[in-house]
């Protein structure tokens, strides 16, 4: 699926692209604006941190994350985010913690989230990009 405009990434999403995988990376590099939600970034630095190679991978986060626009956590991605966990657990799809606010701020602003990971199908609000085509919506 080819992403117009603005386009959120996950994990593993910005993973795919620094892999070279040339389908992630003409979406990402066909991006408007390139939004890297707070919990992505928070899961990036502590892969990096978390390497064999932590200066050189922090320093790749660090720069990758300042050609991206940083979308935070705020009052009303919190309400959202209570909302979207209700409904997933009304749903009986439990989805981890991390993919719910990254669902959430994606949700809130408004942007597509790129991403291969089938929890975030689960979410009806957000609408994902997946550079695959694997994710069933």
């Amino acid at each position: 699926m080819k992403a117009n405009g603005n386009l959120a990434v996950d994990s593993n999403a910005v993973i795919a692209y620094w892999s070279g995988d040339a389908r992630a990376c003409a979406i990402v590099d066909g991006a408007t604006i390139l939004f890297l939600p707070a919990i992505v970034l928070g899961e990036l630095i502590y892969g990096a941190c978390n390497s064999v190679r932590r200066t050189e991978n922090e320093r790749t986060v660090r720069l990758f994350a300042d050609h991206c626009s940083v979308l935070p956590v705020d009052g009303a991605v919190a309400e959202q985010y209570a909302r979207i966990r209700v409904s997933l657990k009304k749903k009986g799809k439990p989805t981890p913690e991390n993919d719910i606010w990254i669902s959430a701020i994606c949700a809130h602003y408004g942007v597509p989230l790129m991403t291969n990971d089938a929890h975030f199908a689960q979410v009806d609000l957000v609408k994902i990009v997946d550079w695959e085509d694997t994710i069933q919506t």
